[in-house]
């Protein structure tokens, strides 16, 4: 076994410091980054709170009704309306800050209607819609969905149409319904797509027709729902002219 002899040098090399200006530099350029980093910090901050009061502005905005729904006449044409009641329970479920509910029999042919208007936050009325209320009533779908385009001054308004029943044999019951959204000065009743845009859609206005059908109806001729449209949506396009207008047609009325 051996050893190795190892020895200590008892004059070891000087270590000379970094000159000062070295120093210097290197502290400055360590503050530099920090200050950076807390810049982009405050930035993006005031970015987040900006973003932030900007959406609450506009879901402020979405909660106030371009005009009060109250407004639509219960005369149209030959249909007369009377108000109808709806438990405060349901309303505050809507979601809806304006909301007036109605029925409408025309005076020539005896038919009557029933009529939601409601208007709300996008965020809070989207999903009131007959393919989920009506199912959660107990309802199934007997035909539809289809669209049907209401002509208003040159315009092709689509609605969607359902028939709903519930019950069996002599005591079955159909529910043919008609409905719509107007958002972004347009009407639809596709919405579903929508929702990342929701900056751009503060509130919803809708529009629901319901009423009883026979099993053997026909609902593509002389439809009762097709009538009152026609002349309702006018009197809402005239008020929602001055907040919402419709988008101008090129070539005098080409459709989109």
């Amino acid at each position: 076994m051996s050893m190795m002899a190892t020895s200590v040098d008892p004059n070891p090399p000087e270590v000379i410091p970094a000159p000062a200006w070295h120093r210097s530099r290197g502290e400055m350029g360590r503050w530099v980054r920090l200050a950076l980093v807390c810049s982009l910090l405050l930035i993006s901050g005031g970015v987040r709170l900006w973003q932030a009061g900007k959406v609450e502005a506009v879901l402020q905005e979405g909660r106030v009704s371009p005009f009060p729904l109250e407004q639509v006449p219960r005369v149209l044409g030959d249909w007369r309306g009377e108000d109808t009641k709806i438990d405060s329970k349901i309303a505050r479920r809507t979601g809806a800050t304006d909301l007036v509910t109605r029925r409408y029999v025309d005076q020539r042919t005896g038919a009557s209607i029933e009529l939601i208007l409601l208007y709300g936050p996008t965020t809070e009325v989207f999903n009131h819609v007959p393919e989920l209320c009506y199912k959660a009533a107990g309802y199934s779908k007997k035909a539809g969905p289809d669209v049907r385009e209401i002509e208003v001054d040159s315009h092709a308004l689509p609605f969607r149409s359902l028939v709903y029943t519930k019950g069996e044999g002599g005591q079955a019951e159909f529910h043919e319904v008609f409905y719509s959204w107007r958002f972004t000065n347009h009407w639809s009743p596709e919405i579903e797509g929508t929702f990342k845009r929701f900056e751009r859609i503060p509130g919803l206005l809708k529009v629901h027709l319901a009423r009883k059908v026979s099993d053997q109806e026909r609902r593509d001729i002389g439809n009762p729902c097709e009538d009152l449209l026609r002349v309702l949506l006018p009197e809402l396009e005239s008020r929602l002219a001055l907040t919402m207008p419709l988008p101008a047609r090129p070539n005098g009325g080409d459709r989109e």
